[in-house]
């Protein structure tokens, strides 16, 4: 599990939108149920260094391609965020001097490009799955839609109903069509006008957070799967917004990427 370097961790700490990552360049085991113990020790905010996900960077044969696995605060392995790729993708190019990188995840492989401006833009696969889904809790319709990870978006006019569903949500559709993941992160969008979403999304593994890069990439293909958007929407989270686009070949995902500090850990209990 430890690093070659006398049991410490190189690590940098960056954020998002406000959801924060713990991102892991170094050689530590590859191992799923190693990973998941180290990124639960991380991920504390009292034992630990604290995060929303901690993500881990292998290098290939190719300087711009990297490797990248994401692991939620309670250890569970997500197939993608658009948050955290952003981040690892502003490390990678300020780290070694790269025009763009391309991260080769679970969920897909994405094409990342720092712009003049300082924000990140991040071209995901086009969602492979958009079914509406009769949604027998609370108000509104939901949309199923698969972007490289699972995602119900429910449209509600009032989006503080989330305090009331979201764990709820998580598990539901396994449970109503066992074809469906055992687990989906949960978005509620509110539609204001035919360009601009507002959204809080309930992240599996790490409860409501500030922002959901990939949360906001589905609530996009669910509202134009209905009419409800353009191709172009500003999708606004507690954290701050996001410009999503979505075209016949890809979706488009730009917005902030901070990187807060560098450190180094030692796992000693």
């Amino acid at each position: 599990m430890n690093s070659k370097d006398e049991g410490c961790i190189s690590f940098v700490k960056a954020c998002a939108l406000g959801n924060d990552f713990v991102i892991v360049s170094e050689n530590v085991s590859d191992d799923q149920k190693e990973l998941s113990a180290l990124s639960k020790k991380l991920a504390d905010r009292r034992w630990g260094i604290g995060c929303d996900q901690a993500i881990y960077v292998r290098p290939t044969d190719d300087v711009h391609v990297y490797q990248i696995r994401f692991f939620n605060a309670d250890g569970s392995e997500a197939e993608a965020c658009g948050n955290g790729s952003r981040c690892v993708a502003k490390l990678l190019i300020q780290q070694h001097n790269l025009k763009g990188a391309v991260l080769q995840t679970a969920g897909g492989t994405l094409d990342c490009n720092l712009l003049d401006d300082g924000t990140v833009s991040v071209i995901l696969p086009k969602p492979v799955c958009v079914k509406t889904v009769d949604l027998k809790h609370g108000e509104g319709y939901a949309v199923f839609v698969d972007v490289g990870n699972p995602h119900l978006v429910c449209f509600v006019d009032d989006i503080t109903v989330s305090e009331k569903l979201e764990a709820i949500l998580e598990t539901y559709l396994h449970e109503i069509d066992p074809s469906m993941p055992p687990r989906v992160n949960v978005g509620f969008a509110k539609v204001v006008d035919r360009h601009t979403l507002l959204l809080n999304v309930w992240e599996r593994g790490a409860g409501f957070t500030q922002a959901c890069g990939t949360g906001a990439c589905a609530a996009l293909a669910a509202g134009q799967a209905h009419g409800l958007v353009e191709q172009t929407v500003h999708v606004h989270q507690k954290g701050g917004p996001l410009i999503i686009q979505l075209n016949e070949q890809h979706l488009i995902l730009q917005g902030e990427a901070h990187l807060i500090y560098n450190g180094a850990i030692s796992i000693l209990d």
